[in-house]
């Protein structure tokens, strides 16, 4: 018989949405509770894939039908599990400790965690769709089911009795029980009655008008678009982008080409479009996005509700403001150490734009242009003066990366610095396209760690776009599992014989995503909780995969991992130097437009003046222009209104910062083992289970200083230039 998943009826029902199983509501008077008994479809290990837990997915098997099934059967059984759990903790004698609290929590997760990864990498890697269709049905009913731990009575009190001996605990057992309680007090666990009602109100509320903005502003950037039948506009166009533009894509070079605000248009458009009034036409559409320019797309109104949501959670949850209950879950730990990182980067790169600008201006005067610079000029001179000062070709630049030269060059890499080999064993796995490579990772020891797939090149209308790591699988030994991570690339695919060439930034993006694989793998933490990138403060998400960008500017590193196609040369070192300005041009310049965008969102979230008032206020604290008039860039902000950075925009800098510290340690010291040894035992192998700043001070033996960063930025010189100079 199906396990019952009861529900208080002063809760409300519990609904299961997916046509694979159906529920049957029955009243018992005498309780007050609805005792739903779902209809547990009937799969097995043996007949569907996705429910083998001590295998890897047989891709080759997994049918949109055979993911709902194990979804829906996987979800049934946690919720029955957890209720189980909370009957267990209800009673008084039974003990309750990390053993007999945690550990079964990590059995119940770990299924659903599991196979609920391998079908949204089904939704990355095939785009069926099918499986997208049931995923986005599914989504919401599985975050539920997730989240039903966090607002149990029962086991939120029986980790509060666990933290009552905190002493008795390791400390990455203290970290999580600290998550446990801080992301069930996060969701009102301990408000009663009235608060309690309104704060799930605020809740559904917030939602409401998060979509609301959601759908405006992609209603608003939509509805424009300009056409150019004018073929000298597009003349110095890249390849690529006319590509893009092109009304047919078989024959681009004929026209005409539209102009959109997506901004893989909206950014390349800006920089080679020669015309200054069409520039400005398109610039003007951008920043006035969903704003008072069209009523019936004006996210004004939701800025100020989704504020004031946010606002009354936070109050509710005993915090003054948005911005402060944000700093729960971040390094910087309070809204002041956040400002105090935003104004000293500020100092520095405020100063560096003025410069920037003068010189840019300068350029363009010499170039002929009489006017003076706006802001919807800066991104067409900046793209000229950088063609000028450098001079790269940046399709000559490829011929130096072959994806199978950079790939075992940063195999190599990892092995000298960190120890660990890599080897593949696609033909042991079920792979979902012949593109696909599965490697394993093993220690110095010749010990297993982790497996990993990577998928590389780019497949038009089957694959979704761009750069995805993704934990399949966290370390457990609770359930006995390893890490396991799907990379997801959209390379070039290798073509006449040639294989595929990447750019500089394709590079930069497997170096990066690597940063992540690397945490997530080279974890000892036990504890699936917070092992990896679980449980990761948001602004450090992103420490390691900068840390690892950070190496290519070191030239024996880009060099092994370059050869020539034709001659099998490395990339020269003056070349390098050459991409490596071309890269800090006018860093100055995206620092400050990021330092004001961080401080703005902390602003809007802190403070309770108009949106529009508190925008004018910031702005030229920061920007070396004057705001214009219709300028509401704030309505199309989804970053911190509709998405996950909600006073959080300057976590992106944050971890630049730590990131920065950490490299110049190596700096400093040379490829010195300790060095490598103590990074890989604190930031890859901590990850969660360890306070950021703690895994900082343990491998810095300080606090974090924003010295590294400016000097990456090539605002400042590094220390160990400093000391030498001092020195002589």
């Amino acid at each position: 018989m199906a396990a019952l998943s009861v529900v208080s009826a002063r809760n409300g029902y519990r609904i299961f949405g997916s046509s694979v199983y159906s529920s049957l509501q029955r009243n018992i008077r005498r309780s007050k509770y609805i005792v739903l008994v779902p209809e547990i479809p009937d799969e097995t290990p043996e007949t569907n894939p996705l429910l083998r837990q001590s295998a890897l997915p047989k891709y080759s098997q997994l049918t949109p039908e055979k993911c709902v099934n194990a979804i829906g059967k996987l979800v049934i059984e946690y919720e029955s599990g957890i209720c189980r759990l909370e009957e267990q903790l209800k009673d008084g004698g039974q003990q309750k400790n990390f053993t007999t609290v945690i550990e079964p929590l990590e059995k119940l997760t770990n299924p659903l965690d599991y196979a609920w990864s391998t079908m949204k990498n089904l939704c990355i890697v095939t785009q069926n769709e099918q499986i997208t269709r049931a995923y986005k049905k599914l989504h919401p009913r599985v975050q539920k089911a997730k989240t039903q731990r966090f607002h149990s009575q029962p086991i939120f009190h029986a980790m509060k009795e666990i933290n009552a001996d905190r002493d008795k605990l390791s400390e990455v057992q203290q970290r999580v029980i600290d998550k446990c309680l801080l992301e069930s007090r996060l969701d009102g666990i301990e408000l009663w009655g009235y608060e309690q009602k309104h704060f799930n109100n605020t809740l559904v509320n917030l939602a409401k008008y998060k979509n609301q903005y959601r759908e405006k502003l992609t209603k608003a950037r939509s509805a424009f678009s300009h056409t150019i039948t004018d073929i000298g506009i597009v003349a110095d166009f890249p390849d690529e982008l006319i590509k893009e533009m092109a009304v047919d894509r078989t024959n681009p070079s004929r026209g005409p080409w539209i102009v959109t605000l997506d901004p893989h248009i909206y950014n390349p458009f800006m920089k080679f479009c020669s015309d200054r009034l069409l520039r400005w036409n398109i610039w003007n559409a951008n920043v006035t996005l969903a704003s008072a320019t069209s009523q019936d797309v004006n996210n004004s109104i939701e800025i100020e509700e989704i504020r004031s949501v946010r606002k009354e959670q936070a109050k509710l949850l005993g915090y003054n403001n948005f911005a402060q209950m944000s700093m729960e879950t971040k390094m910087a730990g309070n809204v002041e150490n956040a400002l105090s990182m935003i104004t000293t980067l500020r100092l520095k790169s405020k100063a560096a734009t003025e410069k920037e600008l003068s010189e840019l201006q300068e350029f363009a005067a010499e170039c002929g242009f009489e006017a003076k610079l706006e802001l919807w000029d800066v991104p067409f001179w900046r793209q000229k003066q950088k063609e000028s000062l450098f001079r790269i070709d940046y399709s000559d630049i490829q011929q130096y990366f072959p994806y199978p030269v950079v790939l075992q060059g940063l195999f190599n890499f990892c092995k000298e610095i960190f120890g660990i080999t890599f080897k593949e064993a696609t033909s042991e796995v079920d792979v979902w396209h012949p593109d696909v490579q599965f490697f394993k990772i093993y220690d110095e020891n010749d010990s297993y760690l982790a497996s990993f797939y990577i998928d590389p090149y780019i497949r038009q209308g089957q694959k979704l776009p761009g750069a995805w790591m993704e934990a399949a699988c966290n370390r457990s030994k609770a359930v006995g599992t390893s890490p396991l991570s799907y990379m997801i690339f959209s390379f070039p695919k290798p073509s006449y014989q040639k294989p595929s060439l990447l750019s500089f930034h394709d590079v930069v993006a497997l170096f990066k995503k690597f940063g992540h694989l690397l945490q997530n793998s080279l974890t000892t933490v036990p504890y699936s909780d917070v092992s990896g990138l679980t449980n990761l403060e948001w602004d450090v998400v992103d420490v390691c995969p900068h840390f690892m960008t950070c190496w290519l500017k070191d030239y024996n590193t880009i060099a092994s991992c370059s050869s020539h196609v034709e001659n099998g040369n490395a990339i020269s070192e003056d070349l390098h130097n050459q991409l490596l300005k071309a890269e800090c041009h006018m860093a100055g310049y995206d620092l400050t437009k990021e330092l004001y965008l961080s401080a703005l969102d902390l602003e809007l979230y802190s403070s309770k003046e108009f949106w529009l008032d508190i925008t004018k206020r910031v702005w030229p604290e920061y920007m070396n222009f004057p705001l214009e008039k219709q300028d509401a860039h704030p309505c199309s902000f989804s970053e911190i209104f509709c998405d996950e950075y909600p006073a959080a925009y300057f976590s992106f800098k944050w971890a630049e910062m730590i990131a920065a510290d950490a490299f110049s340690a190596f700096l400093e010291a040379g490829l010195d083992n300790k060095i490598s040894q103590r990074f890989r035992d604190t930031f890859l192998s901590l990850g969660g289970g360890c306070h950021p700043s703690e895994v900082f001070r343990r491998f810095r033996g300080r606090d974090p200083s924003p010295d590294a960063l400016l000097a990456a930025c090539g605002l400042m010189k590094p220390a160990i230039e400093k000391e030498k100079a001092t020195r002589h």
